[in-house]
């Protein structure tokens, strides 16, 4: 069945970027809940996944839509919610997500650096107004990609400096301080700045820091997303409250982009981030390629 999912899940998502691990685990979860409709033949042709307060996942395939599918599926999820105790339902992000939110190439608040996938539209986002639901942040929530060989900073250098701050690769013993500054930066990133495969030497994504006397000030994640379509990102990026204005994580993005040309990937590739880092990452290169509803009823 968890197979069954992520089909469906790739047919109807073909622009959302999720490795195909992270989609069988969200969607092999033992706390979901599934409502399923099938054809004569007894294919899965539309799909509600729930966990707890949040829909993870609706969708039907594209031939079968019109046919009130949708409609039938997202009232027996929002009903299993409620009867749970649930007072809020979200689309998108619960513990863990396959989009943070509806894909939909509506603006809700004003951005730049757009280029957004061609054939996007608001078809998806608009079905969830029409059923009472409100995008819920108060500014807008992207996708952000990048054609490396568009990239032209090619002064940024992994191990440089710049005003005095060194940006170089977490080495194991950085951990705790690396750690440290995401807990006074961002804390919501810490914990992805534990793992400790981010500090090894290798193919895998690596940790950037940018350090000033053996202090570390910001820190991004770069490293490989699809290494089969050659697309690499980097993400997660923080900076020290005290240390902001610096064009630190603007640095931060040119090195670690600039270590991703120099590693063979083709794209560049950001995820779920918000307003005012659309300046930021459009600095370096990266365009909004998709917006994202972030459904609350």
């Amino acid at each position: 069945m968890v197979r069954e999912l992520a089909s469906i899940f790739e047919r109807n998502f073909p622009l959302v970027v999720r490795d195909q691990a992270s989609v069988l685990r969200i969607l092999g979860n033992e706390e979901n809940i599934v409502f399923e409709e099938r054809n004569v033949q007894n294919t899965l042709i539309g799909a509600a996944v729930i966990n707890k307060g949040t829909i993870l996942m609706l969708c039907v395939d594209w031939e079968y839509r019109g046919q009130g599918i949708g409609s039938r599926l997202l009232k027996k999820a929002e009903e299993a919610i409620r009867k749970n105790g649930f007072e809020k339902i979200n689309i998108g992000c619960g513990f863990d997500y396959l989009t943070p939110g509806v894909p939909t190439s509506k603006r809700y608040f004003p951005a730049e650096n757009e280029d957004l996938y061609p054939g996007l539209d608001e078809m998806a986002s608009d079905f969830f107004v029409h059923r009472g639901y409100v995008h819920s942040w108060d500014c807008n929530c992207f996708d952000m990609r990048f054609s490396l060989s568009e990239f032209r900073q090619n002064g940024y250098e992994v191990d440089m400096e710049i005003e005095g701050i060194t940006y170089r690769f977490a080495l194991p013993g950085d951990r705790d301080k690396v750690c440290d500054c995401m807990n006074d930066a961002f804390s919501e990133f810490t914990g992805y700045y534990r793992e400790d495969a981010l500090y090894q030497e290798g193919e895998g994504s690596r940790i950037l820091i940018a350090v000033r006397e053996d202090k570390v000030v910001g820190a991004l994640i770069a490293g490989g997303e699809d290494a089969a379509k050659g697309l690499g990102s980097v993400g997660c990026v923080a900076v020290r409250e005290g240390w902001r204005g610096r064009n630190i994580a603007k640095n931060l993005v040119l090195v670690g982009t600039k270590y991703l040309k120099d590693s063979g990937f083709r794209e560049a590739y950001l995820s779920y981030t918000y307003s005012g880092l659309d300046h930021m990452y459009g600095y370096a290169g990266y365009r909004i390629c998709m917006y994202f509803m972030m459904a609350a009823k």
